[in-house]
């Protein structure tokens, strides 16, 4: 459902569902609008369903100004995320109303006290809303819905939060479009609109990344009639300043290459470049919302396809740091993409610390559910302050461990190291530790696999789906948005 925001100075016949949102129940009192107000305060049907709920509805009731409609009584939080979590409750409450208009109204303490209230409430409201239907033929009018605010809370947090929005819907844009349509060239070519909102891009085409010596990358995508792309978004670089990067896998369909996957649920893998949509929704959010902080982002486009061309296990192939990889699971791909755009991006930007974004591993489902991404990293410092943003966005992480003993499981005999572990225990450590040894040593680094919380279809479980109507959760925005903005 599309939701569109208006501003009004009053009320009319046509603002029918009105919800009204209180800190407490006593500021009941103080809100004209409704009339014999405490009664309702005093009505015990009405107490238990806001104990149990945080609202209740009361229906076709008149207003002061006697006009018939139906009002909710909201009782809010102390809680960011439970507000957040409270908006996108509501929004599924109403989504099937009458006439797509909704009116929210704010106790004056809330509007005095209470900004990041009112802005978390609405951003929730507007982030379950998200809906992924252009290839729908038939676009109902109940899709659209209209949400009316007071002009007197215009305020700049809501405009970040709106700002925030809308480059997690991108984001989840990009997961959500079919293979056939987002490839790696066409996915390079949507980023350069994005120049519109201040970012400097640049795009890394074939015959430039075998210029540069990216193989690694090369190699994933050579079984596909669709060519590679590096795409790399810059904002408020400056000189002697080192910049925070952002790394994002970017395969645009995984069929496993040569090590075909089983067809079950192989439709699922248009989401395989999940963490370059989390790299481009946040590149979008910095510079929306204008942030101080020096900023890289690079993401590697591939399509990972069997062919005569492609990649065969067995193969060898020397990344561009120099070090050579045999590839035993053609499989094991999205590793082989980050392991050279990690290499550019400290040769290129000497860089402050490095965060990569990839749904790399099925096996951190196997150890974490659906419900957090797996943190590995060789920084302690950078690693609380991500377990921080996590805590603070409800994008949660856990730290998983790395160490000399894996390396064990991923050297070989004929190359450097092999893109897989010796057993099939560990696999997303393996991933982590093959990754980190495309890190220059004095580098904070840290990896997140988002595999099991990027969609929210991979689990009836996953604890995303509250917030987030079924599909992409775009995770990781909002967690790098909380990063950016701690001390």
């Amino acid at each position: 459902m599309t939701v569109s925001i208006e501003y009004i100075t009053s009320l009319s016949v046509n603002n029918n569902n009105i919800v009204i949102f209180v800190s407490n129940l006593s500021q009941l009192k103080n809100i004209d609008i409704l009339p014999n107000i405490n009664l309702y305060i005093k009505d015990k049907k009405f107490i238990s369903e806001i104990n149990v709920n945080n609202y209740s509805l009361i229906s076709n009731i008149y207003l002061k100004n006697n006009f018939l409609c139906n009002v909710c009584i909201v009782l809010t939080y102390n809680s960011a995320e439970k507000n957040i979590g409270l908006g996108s409750i509501l929004h599924s409450y109403f989504q099937n109303i009458k006439n797509n208009n909704l009116t929210f109204l704010f106790s004056k303490n809330l509007i005095s006290n209470s900004k990041e209230v009112l802005s978390d409430l609405i951003f929730g409201f507007c982030l379950k809303s998200y809906k992924f239907d252009k290839y729908k033929s038939i676009n109902s009018i109940k899709d659209k819905l209209t949400l009316n605010l007071f002009e007197l809370i215009k305020f700049n947090l809501l405009n970040y939060k709106l700002n925030l929005l809308k480059s997690i819907n991108i984001s989840k844009d990009f997961v959500s479009e079919p293979a056939n349509i987002l490839n790696p060239v066409i996915y390079a070519e949507k980023c350069m609109e994005l120049k519109k909102f201040g970012l400097n891009i640049k795009i890394l085409n074939k015959d430039k990344l075998k210029k540069i010596g990216m193989r690694s990358l090369l190699g994933v995508s050579q079984g596909s009639d669709n060519d590679p792309r590096v795409v790399i978004f810059e904002w408020n670089l400056k000189k002697n300043i080192k910049p925070t990067i952002l790394i994002g896998k970017g395969v645009t369909f995984d069929s496993g290459g040569i090590s075909l996957k089983p067809s079950e649920g192989m439709e699922e893998m248009i989401t395989d470049m999940g963490g370059s949509a989390v790299v481009v929704g946040s590149m979008m959010n910095a510079a929306l919302n204008n942030s101080p902080h020096s900023l890289v982002g690079i993401i590697g486009l591939v399509e990972n396809m069997p062919d005569g061309k492609a990649q065969r296990p067995g193969d060898i192939v020397k990344s561009l740091s120099g070090q050579t990889i045999e590839i035993l699971n053609t499989d094991a791909e999205g590793r082989l993409v980050l392991a050279d755009i990690l290499t550019y991006a400290q040769n290129k930007f000497n860089p402050k610390q490095i965060i990569d974004f990839a749904t790399l591993t099925g096996a951190i489902m196997i150890a974490l559910g659906t419900h957090r991404a797996g943190l590995f990293s060789n920084n302690d410092t950078l690693s609380k302050k991500l377990e921080i943003a996590g805590d603070l966005s409800g994008e949660r992480i856990w730290r998983l461990p790395l160490g000399s003993e894996y390396d064990e499981e991923i050297n070989n005999s004929r190359a450097d190291m092999q893109n897989i572990g010796k057993t099939r225990f560990g696999g997303s450590i393996h991933a982590a530790q093959f990754i980190q040894r495309f890190i220059n040593k004095n580098t904070p680094w840290a990896h997140l696999d988002i595999a099991g919380v990027s969609w929210t279809m991979k689990s009836e479980q996953n604890s995303f789906s509250r917030l987030h109507s079924p599909g992409a959760t775009s995770f990781g925005v909002r967690l790098v948005d909380k990063f950016l903005k701690g001390k």
